[in-house]
């Protein structure tokens, strides 16, 4: 009998466990040839404004893409008001839907490929939002510089190292624009950039090519991955930003195009950094008294969250009275530096490019 009954106990005690042990799921959707690609970036930002740092991760079909991202303020400032942040973005031109994951509260929104909410309707910025602008150049009222001259230089140091497990050479790269107003007053734009290439395999070029088809297909356009972009697009943008009422729009686009002069540079870039830097006085706004005493006092730091955000201006003030003493001391206007951690194809499942089945859709905000 107390045999009998211990049998029994083991038996309970067994089916319990197998009924509490957890299901696993086995993703069975098809396995198919995917480009991962992973970058990773780290702005310093202009004149020191909002720095952070960013990793994003890539997954690209020709008519599919899922964008993985993270963000990280860095600063003082911006590690409090931007803190930590991640987004998942899917694109089906297929399907011509394109979804935003919440990954946290485990929600989505659903758009149309191009986006729901049409420019012209869109809210205005909010407050804070305002004041996270960055920071334009001084400039004298309705004064603007044309470009006079510019070179580009390319120099193959010879030098090799190994990062992220590509074998890579390095190069330096001076590119000097001579900037002047109608005054004859004249500035130059200084960008320093040290890169490192690797040279393309055919898996590479694979991968790439998979990224160029879903281009293709989104927007029609033709990407040349032989011949990729010298200037990392965010630290463009940051450069057009800065000067955005300093230059004409032509002139900003040909300030930041290096024409032929990248096809001196061999390979594909794994490593980027820059440092860029303006000297001179075209276009320099006259100092008045007023700003004089401005420039005199101290901006005390405000301790409450309200406080922080209504007293971004006057951080601001503070930063530009500063600007000439930091320059003296060598630091540039924009540090960047952007790195290549993962390029490859590897089979992966539909599974990537589709919402979770226990994600709960709501309405775009």
């Amino acid at each position: 009998m107390l045999r009998n009954f211990l049998a029994a106990v083991v038996i309970s005690v067994s089916i319990a466990g197998c009924a509490t042990k957890p299901v696993e799921v086995v993703d069975s959707t098809p396995l198919n040839p995917t480009a991962v690609i992973e970058k990773q970036v780290v702005n310093n930002g202009i004149k020191g404004f909002f720095p952070y740092e960013s990793t994003e991760r890539h997954y690209v079909r020709a008519n599919m893409r899922r964008d993985e991202s993270t963000l990280k303020g860095t600063g003082t400032y911006s590690s409090y008001l931007v803190g930590a942040r991640s987004g998942t973005k899917i694109a089906r031109i297929d399907r011509d839907l394109q979804w935003s994951l919440n990954t946290e509260k485990q929600e989505y929104t659903e758009c149309p490929l191009k986006g729901c909410i049409e420019p012209s309707k869109r809210a205005p910025a909010k407050q804070n939002e305002a004041a996270a602008k960055p920071p334009e150049a001084q400039h004298e009222s309705d004064c603007t510089m044309s470009i006079a001259h510019t070179s580009f230089t390319v120099k193959a140091t010879g030098q090799k190292k190994s990062i992220n497990g590509f074998d890579t050479d390095e190069y330096q790269v001076a590119w000097v624009v001579n900037l002047r107003d109608k005054a004859a007053r004249n500035t130059t734009s200084t960008l320093n950039m040290e890169i490192w290439t690797t040279p393309l395999t055919q898996a590479m070029r694979d991968t790439l090519g998979m990224e160029d088809k879903y281009a293709r297909a989104f927007a029609g356009a033709i990407a040349d991955t032989n011949k990729p972009q010298i200037l990392p697009a965010d630290a463009a943008k940051l450069m057009s930003a800065y000067l955005a009422n300093s230059l004409k729009p032509g002139d900003r686009n040909a300030f930041l195009d290096a024409g032929k002069q990248m096809e001196k540079i061999k390979g594909y870039p794994i490593s980027t950094h820059l440092a860029w830097n303006m000297d001179g006085n075209a276009c320099a706004p006259k100092e008045t008294k007023q700003e004089e005493n401005k420039s005199s006092s101290k901006t005390s730091i405000p301790t409450s969250p309200g406080g922080l955000v209504s007293g971004l201006a006057g951080m601001f003030a503070e930063k530009k009275t500063d600007e000439a003493m930091k320059e003296s001391k060598g630091e540039p206007i924009l540090s960047f530096t952007a790195e290549v951690k993962s390029l490859k194809t590897e089979p992966l499942h539909d599974s990537v490019f589709t919402v979770p089945k226990n994600y709960r859709l709501v309405s775009q905000p």
